[in-house]
């Protein structure tokens, strides 16, 4: 894995608040950021090695033959200029290999590795918020995972992929950006061409001398931009087309990532970085670096968390007690999917210091005197809350007033993270861990003697009441606390509110799609075994290679670990080798995921109510835009 460091630094600081900084003053929103995006990539490619290149500040080749090369840029900001010293120190502590050169860019240096890497049947994944790379992409050994915005807000683009997101080649695309020019880099593009122009052009006549060949077959308007400024495009070009020979060398087969344990611990302490610690050395196992020196697990000096609990089985001291609570932290048990399921009981924690947790059973928590009190409490702490207050309306009840939700709360403050679990956010914010319960913590099977419901809701409320100061202050170190209670905590009601009421279906127009996507689905899988001239398995890949690979003897593309692939962009190179049987493959594909999706899926969705009540999610996606299951409504 290739990491342009400059850019994914720069993207890392205007990405997070400039106000995340340690007790004693130090910034540290650009360090966060690249310790993140290097966490999420490892954990997401798996690779075998890492190089990480850097600009130097010297001019480059480029400055020589343009001085007015990235001259508008202004200056770094001095509190990014001082992050980019923290990010060499963490690399230099992972001992992560890191390559800079005097009047190189690190695009070239980068540009050279990944040709290096394809001589040597390596495959490379060039990690990068600079769209120039597009043009070192080559099936099947070099792809370009594209920092789009924020920490892990990634695309992974092969050759189809940088065909379908800029409408040429990779190979056309130095040609491509230097008509349509690169604002950021101070080099302007030829008047009257744009992007959707310049791929026309240029899939029309193949080059820059084609075009500059058949100017005259343009329009007056055009022919006149093109004719004025065919130097500009030409100067463009030799500026943005990448350099492979940087003088650089790596043997990719002695790459290592070797952490050095006591110098990442000293470091992340000084960055106050105690999350992500844990989190880096998960993804480090990627490199076979072992649990033991992760310090993976709930650290021995933790305190594990055990509940009192005592049962509340009065209706009236229950209403009592949970409108004494000033803060109420509570968390329920469910019989089956949470929001989805009824609630068979409430854990309500009495006192945190001395662990004592009131639990109110099924018979209680549906009593209409407790479900008001419930829903008139103003200062109700949980995890997941979203579900409870689907359950409170679904009962009838109103829904509470909501102070924190830790699961939203965590993912707020890191986002990149996959982990909003009780037990992980507890062992990572707090001093305090959650007792592991032999097989079933583990995820082996439980034959029984662990916890019941009770206890375990009873645990995790307690978990809550523990948790909540220490997210809360995160939130305000990092400068979202305001965003937190005016965005995403109101949000979590009205989700809930979106959920009991569902979203109405007109079943009867529904079905009739249904039917024409069936109808469809058939004559189409009529015409593919017609065309074969035998039955099969449409929807079967082995089938489908043995019939296109084998049968029809068509070159095969890109390999998976299962075989020869049959995806849609492999089938769009095959296209014209055999468009009577390829046309309608995809055709059949496209119309079969519309009626699984849209058909036979929806209406297997719809409630007795004649609604469909999906799920909203607002820890899923890492963009921060919602998702949705149980139908996916996307």
């Amino acid at each position: 894995m290739l990491l342009d460091g400059n850019s994914l630094t720069y993207r890392a600081f205007y990405a997070l608040p400039t106000d995340m900084a340690t007790a004693s003053g130090q910034v540290t929103n650009a360090v966060f950021g690249f310790t993140s995006m290097f966490i999420y990539m490892v954990k997401d490619q798996q690779p075998d090695a890492v190089v990480v290149a850097f600009d130097r500040p010297e001019p480059t080749f480029r400055h020589e033959a343009d001085p007015l090369y990235k001259a508008q840029r202004e200056a770094a900001p001095d509190i990014l200029r001082q992050q980019m010293g923290l990010v060499r120190e963490v690399l230099a502590a992972l001992n992560i290999t890191v390559l800079e050169l005097a009047g190189w860019e690190a695009d070239d240096i980068l540009a050279t590795l990944a040709e290096q890497a394809k001589q040597q049947g390596h495959d490379a994944i060039i990690v990068t918020g600079d769209r120039d790379s597009y043009q070192l992409v080559h099936d099947p050994h070099v792809k370009v995972m594209y920092n789009r915005r924020g920490v892990s807000d990634y695309a992974l683009y092969d050759e189809a992929g940088i065909a379908e997101k800029t409408g040429v080649t990779p190979a056309l695309y130095p040609q491509y950006a230097a008509l349509r020019g690169d604002p950021s880099d101070n080099l302007e593009g030829v008047p009257g061409v744009g992007e959707k122009t310049a791929a026309k052009l240029l899939n029309q006549y193949g080059s820059l001398d084609g075009i500059f060949a058949h100017v005259d077959e343009q329009t007056p308007k055009l022919r006149g931009s093109l004719i004025e400024h065919e130097q500009r495009a030409r100067h463009n070009f030799e500026m943005m087309t990448l350099r492979r020979d940087a003088p650089v060398t790596v043997d990719f087969g002695t790459l290592t990532v070797e952490p050095n344990d006591v110098e990442v611990k000293r470091l992340f302490d000084f960055l106050e970085f105690r999350a992500l610690h844990d989190r880096l050395y998960e993804a480090l196992a990627t490199f076979g670096i072992g649990a033991a020196a992760a310090g993976a697990g709930p650290s021995s000096s933790a305190e594990v968390l055990e509940a009192e609990v005592s049962d509340v089985l009065d209706v009236a001291a229950a209403a009592e007690l949970i409108a004494g609570q000033t803060t109420l932290d509570a968390i329920p048990a469910w019989s089956g999917d949470a929001g989805r399921s009824d609630v068979i009981g409430l854990a309500v924690v009495t006192d945190a210091d001395s662990a004592e947790v009131a639990w109110l059973p099924a018979q209680v928590v549906h009593a209409p005197q407790v479900l008001e009190a419930f829903g008139a409490h103003r200062g109700w702490r949980g995890h997941n809350a979203k579900a409870l207050m689907r359950w409170l309306l679904d009962q009838g009840g109103a829904v509470p007033g909501l102070r924190l939700d830790t699961a939203i709360a965590a993912y707020l403050i890191d986002p990149a993270d996959t982990r909003y679990a009780l037990r992980d956010l507890l062992a990572r914010y707090t001093r305090f861990q959650l007792p592991d319960d032999g097989s079933a913590a583990k995820g082996q099977l439980d034959f029984g003697g662990g916890p019941d419901e009770r206890q375990v809701a009873a645990r995790g409320a307690l978990a809550v009441a523990h948790l909540s100061a220490a997210l809360e202050a995160s939130l305000d170190k990092q400068g979202m606390a305001a965003l937190y209670a005016t965005i995403e905590n109101p949000l979590v009601g009205v989700l809930a509110k979106m959920e009991h009421v569902g979203i109405a279906v007109d079943v009867a127009e529904l079905t009739k799609l249904n039917e024409r996507l069936t109808a469809d689905v058939e004559r189409l899988g009529a015409v593919l075994q017609e065309v074969v001239g035998r039955p099969f398995n449409i929807n079967s890949p082995i089938q489908l290679r043995e019939i296109l690979y084998t049968e029809r003897g068509l070159a095969p593309g890109k390999k998976t670990k299962t075989g020869f692939s049959t995806d849609a962009a492999t089938l769009e190179k095959l296209r014209d080798e055999w468009p009577e049987f390829i046309d309608p493959l995809l055709q059949y594909r496209e119309v079969e995921k519309l009626r699984g999706t849209y058909g036979t899926g929806l209406l297997a969705e719809v409630a007795p109510d004649g609604r469909i009540h999906a799920t909203f999610n607002q820890t899923v996606a890492r963009t921060g835009r919602l998702s949705s299951d149980q139908p996916n409504l996307h």
